[in-house]
């Protein structure tokens, strides 16, 4: 994947990642995903012993203006808010509210059951309730005993990405790009295989959901089921598309795929029609085959439909520098691995089956009445225009299903039509030029960019020797000797053997070099 990288720094120089600022989890939300999972363990211990609890109305809002008293009923005014936010260029965004705690813990959670995805789940502000998460004193290194470790053989695949777990993200090859041991410590070491939240952690996330403010307001939906919880990620993707449509950007885009025959989930960032490096891009065009060539004039001759849609992932850091070389390589990962999964699902290449079945869905289940209700009141197409019905029989005419989407098997068509109108041209529509924008953690002010080609043979030639070691052909690999600066940021890095074994070896190349150079 050696591809050269443009960086387009804002007012200061590139340089080399050595200042002690990670590249790689700046953009976690661990913390949040904590407060998701203590939400969804919630709602399936409700369902579990039946509660009467009403569950709270949908609420328009945007997450940064919160502070009333936690008031859920939906204002006459709800469906006002969402046209004028549109107009405004804020859509809405769907998201769960926080249920009642009820005292059953006996439970699996949804998410433990595979059931939602922890990258994908929309949820309201919570950078006040996540500024009182403080990490929790860890044991000495996050000892095992040896026995524990030995004793299981399954694969890390089997371990922790075979259903009832989720499937795999994309962060997940991301990390291992980073470091594949770190990432295998953190599976094994940390409690639900996730990293000890950080003030970087905490910083980032609110960077992210500030930008994802400007485009969405949150809107509370109560959910009553896990297909209800999976219907709102649908939902959340054809509204997003509908605003890339209509002001030319949209942030936090849920995809999903096969590579390697796994299952793989991610979100991306940002979508838009903005080139991000449009003399890059013209230098790219220029060469490239008379094919290609012949292809994009016909892209321009179609009009309105020759717009492209760029991919960016968006990263935080404490230092105004930007990473260039081997430090950009997890945010190149990132990107392949989310154009790759995109371009499918535009190509209508992704079997949507396959992946209710991943998580246990029942495509056919309907929605409650609540959920309609709640979704109808931001989709006017959710209800059939009654007057516009073809001619029913005497029974169905006195009691009309007005209700076009009770499952998520019928809102399927619906996504595929979103996703073919917004790339007309199928993966010809998405620029093969990506982006990572780099932001200052601390106040969101944007720092530059890295932008790059696809490398669709890369990528091909990476997730395959990734998932030798997901499915236990191979050992996990640490970091190189030039790259043991890493360690800087490792909770794990004083139990870390292979950390040890390079640090031998570099003092020992380090004194046969001096006794090669010692004077005579």
């Amino acid at each position: 994947m050696a591809i050269p990288v443009h960086s387009n720094p804002v007012g200061v120089g590139s340089v080399a990642d050595i200042n002690g600022d990670s590249d790689y989890g700046s953009d976690f939300s661990v913390g949040e995903e904590q407060l998701v999972e203590e939400i969804l363990a919630n709602l399936a211990s409700a369902n579990t012993t039946k509660t009467t609890d009403t569950q709270p109305s949908a609420t328009a809002k945007t997450p940064a203006r919160q502070g009333h008293d936690g008031e859920t009923r939906a204002p006459a005014s709800a469906a006002l808010a969402r046209q004028s936010s549109h107009r405004a260029g804020n859509s809405p965004r769907l998201t769960q509210p926080l249920p009642a705690k009820t005292e059953s813990t006996t439970t699996t959670s949804l998410l433990e059951q595979g059931i939602v995805s922890l990258d994908s789940v929309r949820y309201p502000d919570l950078s006040r309730a996540l500024s009182d998460l403080e990490p929790d004193n860890q044991s000495a290194h996050h000892e095992l005993p040896a026995t524990e470790e030995e004793s299981d053989t399954r694969t890390p695949l089997q371990r922790f990405r075979t259903a009832p777990k989720r499937p795999f993200t994309v962060s997940d090859f991301a990390a291992g790009v980073w470091c594949e041991l770190q990432h295998w410590y953190t599976l094994t070491r940390l409690p639900g295989g996730k990293k000890t939240v950080t003030v970087a952690m905490k910083g980032g996330s609110r960077v992210h959901q500030s930008l994802e403010d400007e485009i969405h307001s949150a809107v509370q939906i109560s959910i009553a089921s896990k297909e209800e919880a999976f219907a709102l990620r649908l939902w959340n993707i054809i509204q997003g598309l509908r605003t890339l449509r209509d002001t030319g950007i949209t942030r936090e885009i849920e995809v999903w795929g096969t590579v390697e025959g796994e299952i793989l989930n991610g979100v991306i960032d940002q979508l838009s029609h903005t080139s991000p490096n449009a003399s890059f891009e013209e230098e790219l065009n220029s060469s490239a085959s008379s094919h290609l060539t012949q292809q994009s004039s016909i892209v321009d001759y179609m009009g309105s439909s020759r717009k492209k849609v760029y991919l960016t992932d968006v990263k935080t850091r404490d230092s105004d520098r930007l990473p260039t070389g081997k430090a950009v390589t997890p945010a190149k990962v990132q990107l392949y691995l989310y154009h790759r999964l995109l371009s499918n699902m535009a190509a209508d290449k992704l079997d949507y089956s396959v992946i209710f079945e991943r998580y246990g869905l029942n495509g056919e289940a309907r929605f409650s009445d609540g959920f309609i209700a709640q979704i109808g009141s931001l989709h006017d197409e959710v209800f059939y225009d009654a007057e516009s019905e073809v001619e029913e029989t005497p029974v169905e005419r006195s009691s009309p299903d007005l209700i076009a989407y009770r499952t998520i098997s019928q809102i399927i068509p619906l996504l595929k039509a979103e996703l073919k109108e917004t790339f007309p041209l199928g993966p010809a529509s998405i620029g093969n030029l990506l982006s990572v924008e780099y932001r200052h953690r601390s106040d969101g002010r944007l720092l530059g960019n890295n932008a790059f080609a696809t490398d669709e043979e890369g990528i091909d030639e990476y997730m395959k020797w990734s998932l030798q070691w997901w499915r236990g052909e191979r050992k996990p690999q640490g970091v190189s000797i030039e790259e043991t600066y890493k360690c800087n940021w490792c909770e794990f890095a004083e139990i870390c053997e292979w950390r040890k074994d390079k640090e031998r070896e570099y003092l020992k190349r380090k004194k046969k070099g001096k006794a090669v150079f010692k004077p005579v």
